[in-house]
């Protein structure tokens, strides 16, 4: 427990010094954050989609920004990955850092369904193809081909 403030001026000095604190490992919490989302586009697009991209058979569409509000770390943007499969688009959608069970989650947003991403703290992302039963897979070229089956619409 903190010891009580003699005056109000003390008082307020020491929650504007808390907040600073809060501010700058907020900041620094998005900022890994961000780098963790850069690191899954950068799987999906240079590794995971790279025959398909090669093939002409996906399109990586301008990067966006979304903004995403949290309580513990205030309004921030991420950016969105966009994807043109063959006329269709899907989205990979940060949805939020704190995350209870995970290090963060990004949405694979199609036009049939919605799958999410979770990432656990060694960087490692998994893919939730089915939450009843629960079934969560690393991910990999395989479980991508899933989640995309899942959330694309049925031809």
């Amino acid at each position: 427990m903190k010891p009580e403030a003699d005056t109000v001026a003390e008082f307020l000095l020491r929650r504007r010094d808390d907040a600073l604190k809060n501010a700058d490992k907020s900041q620094e919490t998005i900022e890994e954050w961000l780098s963790t989302i850069d690191r899954l586009y950068s799987k999906i697009t240079g590794d995971l989609l790279a025959d398909a991209t090669t093939r002409g058979l996906v399109q990586v569409a301008p990067p966006r920004e979304k903004q995403i509000r949290e309580e513990f770390l205030g309004t921030y943007r991420a950016p969105e990955l966009v994807l043109d499969l063959g006329g269709e688009i899907v989205r990979f959608s940060p949805i939020a850092r704190i995350v209870l069970g995970s290090k963060g989650r990004v949405d694979l947003v199609g036009e049939a369904d919605t799958m999410a991403l979770i990432v656990e703290s060694d960087d490692r992302w998994n893919i939730v193809l089915s939450r009843v039963p629960r079934r969560v897979e690393p991910l990999s070229e395989k479980t991508l081909t899933e989640a995309l089956r899942a959330v694309m619409r049925p031809r």
